[in-house]
């Protein structure tokens, strides 16, 4: 710190000095809570949190949760998304079959029912990544802040 703007911080302190040394024989912090009880020394530990919150606000930083959190909805809408294109290509697809001459509907029903298992274990992988990252949100955030793990069953029920 320079030596002016070590002045003006003794001037300041001097001046709240004086406004509580003022308040104090005006009986203004007469029978507050706590008079007389000596200030809880906490060996710097607010101070060092409040530092390193206001350089973390002001580096404009944000938690790993909450970038966790954005990934895993961005995930889970993309998730969404790759669930309902799926359900109309399937009902698509049953259209199709139903138009289908009999000699061909077989061989069509199998590349469906083979392209929607490809399909489904795709989306159960995508689940168990997402799930890995709500995992990883949980163990960094109160109870409260807690997401619970995904479930393709639940995803299709809201899509």
């Amino acid at each position: 710190m320079d030596d002016a703007a070590d002045a003006r911080l003794h001037r300041r302190e001097r001046r709240v000095d004086e406004q509580l040394r003022e308040l104090a024989e005006m009986g203004e912090l007469a029978n507050l809570p706590g008079e007389g009880v000596p200030l809880v020394d906490d060996d710097g530990g607010a101070g060092e949190g409040w530092a390193a919150r206001h350089i973390a606000k002001n580096a404009n930083v944000t938690p790993e949760f909450v970038e966790l959190r954005r990934e895993i909805a961005d995930r889970r809408d993309r998730l969404v998304r790759r669930l309902r294109a799926h359900r109309e290509w399937l009902e698509d697809r049953a259209a199709l079959l139903r138009d289908l001459p009999a000699e061909r509907i077989l061989d069509a029903a199998r590349a469906t029912t083979d392209f929607d298992v490809r399909v489904e274990a795709g989306l159960r992988s995508a689940m168990g990544e997402i799930n890995a990252l709500v995992a990883r949100h949980n163990l960094k955030v109160p109870l409260a802040l807690q997401i619970p793990p995904l479930s393709l069953e639940h995803l299709r029920e809201r899509s």
